[in-house]
């Protein structure tokens, strides 16, 4: 069965869809909806509900922002979404009234948050989790960076980069470089 690369839609969610797209701008985070941008604090009751709900379906999640958020429902509810669906990308947040399962951004404080990889998510592709060294191998395979510098980015030897290369590709059913590309940007990996 042969995988195909998905193509990239140029609009944003909520601009001309029934979806619901969240991201931060500098310090707020806003939403896309019905073609208006706005913020989360004026999002309505019904997609405040959905967040909450899955909030409370994993205990893990609700201690991390209680933690962080002791008196404000309000705060935990947008810690939440800043941290698992910051990102501005193509495929929206909120889909057929179903909260997706996140996606990646660059947080500024990936590698230093108590919370990471509970309230932030790592992508998945096609079913596929994918784990931090392989994100960042993505990233810099979507470069025109020499396979020599890459290792070394990555600490890798270079026998170990191509395996990790190749069992990278294997588990996304891709081929080439450029299939790569393709799905560092559907996942909002890299930006251009």
């Amino acid at each position: 069965m042969t995988q195909t690369v998905p193509t990239i839609n140029r609009l944003y969610p909520g601009l001309a869809d029934s979806c619901i797209e969240f991201f931060n701008d500098q310090e707020e985070t806003k939403v896309i909806q019905n073609s208006k941008v706005f913020p989360l604090d004026e999002a309505s009751f019904s997609v405040i509900q959905i967040l909450d709900e899955e909030i409370e379906k994993d205990p893990l999640v609700k201690s991390h922002l209680m933690a962080m958020h002791p008196d404000s429902k309000i705060k935990r509810t947008k810690q939440f979404v800043s941290c698992r669906f910051g990102g501005l990308d193509y495929q929206g947040d909120i889909k057929d009234g179903k909260l997706q399962e996140g996606e990646y951004w660059e947080c500024p404080l990936r590698g230093n948050c108590k919370s990471e990889g509970i309230l932030c998510k790592l992508p998945s592709y096609n079913g596929q989790q994918l784990q931090l060294q392989e994100v960042k191998l993505l990233q810099l395979t979507a470069t025109n960076k020499t396979n020599d510098v890459i290792a070394e980015e990555l600490n890798l030897p270079l026998g170990s980069f191509h395996k990790a290369k190749k069992y990278l590709y294997e588990k996304l059913g891709i081929q080439t470089k450029q299939e790569g590309a393709m799905i560092s940007i559907f996942l909002n990996l890299i930006q251009f």
